[in-house]
C-alpha cells in the first residue's frame, strides 16, 4: 500500500518524505518573467575575481575585466560558473556534462531541482547574453589526432573544391567580353 504525503512533506508513516528532484526553485513573485531560466551549478569565483582551474601541476586563472579601466569585476557582479542543470517552464533538466558559463550576476544559494548548498543558482531570461567557455583537458593525441580523424570532424573542415556552377564555371560580365 502506498503512503500518502501531506502538504507538509511528511508521510503517514511518521518520517518526512524526500523532496522531489524535479521541482525547480520558485521564482521571485516580485520579479517574475515567463521566459526565465534558472541555471544550477558551482560558482568558480565565490570569493575572488578569478576562477582557478587546475592544469597538471599549474593553474589557469579566469577573470572578467571591465572594458573601462581594465579592472577585474568583483564576484558580486559576475560569476564564472560550472553549470550542471537548469529549469525552464516548471521543469528541471540535467546537462549531459557540465558547461562553463560567464553570468552577469552573483547568483544565490541553490534550492530546487535537487540542488542545494554548496550549489548556486542564477536566474536569467531566455534572451540574456551568456558566454560559454569550452575547456578540454586530455593528451594531444586525443585532442588533435583522434578528434580530426575522418568521421570525427565537422563536415565543413574537409577539403572543399569549389567550381562555379554557372555556364561551365565561367562568369560572364554584362556588356559582352
Amino acid at each position: 500500500m502506498a503512503k500518502s504525503t501531506s502538504s507538509t512533506g511528511s508521510s503517514s508513516g511518521g518520517s518526512p518524505a524526500p523532496l522531489a528532484d524535479d521541482i525547480p526553485a520558485p521564482p521571485n513573485p516580485h520579479d517574475y518573467y515567463p521566459d526565465q531560466l534558472t541555471l544550477y551549478g558551482i560558482k568558480l569565483n565565490p570569493d575572488e575575481s578569478a576562477a582557478t582551474l587546475p592544469f597538471g601541476d599549474k593553474v589557469l586563472k579566469l577573470q572578467v575585466n571591465s572594458k573601462a579601466g581594465n579592472k577585474p569585476l568583483e564576484p558580486k557582479d559576475v560569476s564564472i560558473a560550472a553549470v550542471y542543470g537548469y529549469s525552464y517552464e516548471g521543469h528541471c533538466y540535467r546537462l549531459e556534462k557540465p558547461k562553463l558559463f560567464i553570468v552577469e550576476n552573483s547568483g544565490a544559494p541553490a534550492n530546487g531541482c535537487g540542488f542545494s548548498a554548496p550549489y548556486f543558482m542564477w536566474a536569467v531570461r531566455a534572451r540574456t547574453n551568456l558566454m560559454e567557455l569550452t575547456l578540454n583537458f586530455d593528451l594531444a593525441e586525443t585532442l588533435i589526432l583522434e578528434a580530426n580523424l575522418p568521421g570525427n570532424r565537422s563536415p565543413n573542415t574537409y577539403g572543399n573544391h569549389m567550381q562555379l556552377a554557372h555556364r561551365n564555371g565561367k562568369l560572364n560580365r554584362p556588356g559582352g567580353a
